[in-house]
């Protein structure tokens, strides 16, 4: 049942929409996830944001909705890396203030299992979508008043299927009429690799204009290997495995699933959510775990000199034979209002190549997309 918001409706505020600020200042350090409400005077530590290592996790439902962040100012020192606990349908940063990454901003191996055309549980969707609504068919839409861009939207479908706290708050952006700048994710991505047959290295997974990488093949010496799944505009498509005999290879499942596994005395799993199973020999691995994510910034300055990062991820290895395909990038989107300094690495690409011994490497995971940054109007 689709969700419409009243304020679609009846009225709009009249420049872009920033977030609320609700959640303070925020800061990424050493004492993991801090927020202040009074200016930066007194921070207190954010409950449920969990810092293991050099990395703060923001909960999150595996394969659930989109998490959004609504932040005055952003912060977060070098050496250390933001994400989400676990894979999920994106992460919106807003920010009314600045949003400084000295550190790492990252949805890899965060894309999750969603068929964007699925409002409901099904085979294909293990979590429905909070808000009760498919993706538009053309993908998730992104609207904002830019002077000197002549797009127009006026839908009131604006993060339809992301989950119902991405749906309320785009709700509050305005319309735009010949006015603005209007960016669509599409709902189908890269293409996955084509399964290889007799002694090949895998195929590489497949790029789309704005969207994210497919997943790639797996390495072959027999009857054929793996094949990769498409990317949707939740995830970078998962990765088939490599085959070494006359074994049945079975493909990576389709939207962020499972990666596929290996079959045979040497073959690596594909990656994906999860990864592949590894084949029989000793030296063979499993998949890893993970596609790339989508990954959204909105705010009214952007600094530092980090990373933005949604990064697909390798697949499994094989010492002695053919190694599994690799998953694919995600999506990096960056809007800003007042000023853009940032001079560090914006980065989506697939999983590397899973590299062998002997014989065959698996393909690599197609490129996602870094989009922007965006000059877009204040509030």
């Amino acid at each position: 049942m689709a969700v419409f918001r009243t304020a679609h409706l009846f009225g709009h505020p009249r420049g872009n929409w920033f977030g609320t600020g609700s959640d303070g200042d925020i800061r990424i350090t050493s004492a993991g996830a801090e927020q202040s409400f009074d200016g930066g005077v007194t921070w207190s530590t954010i409950t449920g944001w969990l810092l293991v290592g050099s990395v703060v996790s923001i909960p999150s439902v595996q394969d659930g909705d989109m998490v959004i962040v609504n932040a005055r100012n952003l912060t977060i020192d070098s050496g250390y890396t933001l994400t989400v606990a676990n894979r999920c349908r994106g992460l919106l940063i807003y920010t009314t203030g600045n949003c400084t990454i000295n550190g790492t901003l990252s949805m890899t191996a965060r894309g999750c299992h969603a068929n964007p055309a699925d409002a409901a549980v099904t085979t294909d969707t293990p979590v429905a979508p909070g808000d009760s609504n498919a993706v538009p068919v053309a993908g998730i839409s992104l609207r904002r008043l830019a002077e000197g861009q002549t797009d127009t939207h006026t839908d009131n479908n604006l993060m339809y299927g992301c989950g119902l706290a991405a749906v309320n708050s785009e709700a509050n952006q305005p319309p735009v009429d010949g006015n603005g700048l209007v960016i669509v994710i599409p709902a189908v991505g890269g293409a996955g690799g084509a399964y290889r047959t007799w002694e090949s290295a895998g195929a590489p997974g497949g790029t789309a204009v704005n969207g994210t990488g497919g997943g790639g093949s797996g390495a072959v010496n027999s009857t054929r290997s793996g094949a990769g799944s498409a990317g949707t505009c939740f995830s970078g498509g998962s990765a088939g495995a490599g085959a070494y005999d006359t074994s049945v290879v079975t493909d990576a499942l389709p939207y962020g699933g499972a990666g596929s596994a290996g079959v045979g005395q040497a073959a690596g799993g594909g990656a994906g959510n999860p990864g592949g199973a590894k084949g029989r020999h000793p030296g063979d691995s499993p998949g890893g775990n993970g596609t790339g994510g989508l990954l959204i910034v909105i705010a009214r300055n952007i600094a530092g000199s980090g990373q933005f990062q949604s990064l697909g991820v390798t697949g499994g290895s094989s010492s002695n034979g053919m190694s599994g395909g690799s998953s694919g990038g995600g999506i990096v989107a960056l809007f800003y209002s007042d000023s853009y300094t940032f001079t560090g690495t914006r980065d989506a690409n697939g999983g590397v190549a899973a590299s062998r011994y002997l014989f065959y490497d698996g393909g690599p995971g197609g490129a996602g997309s870094v989009l922007g940054p965006y000059k877009i109007d204040p509030a």
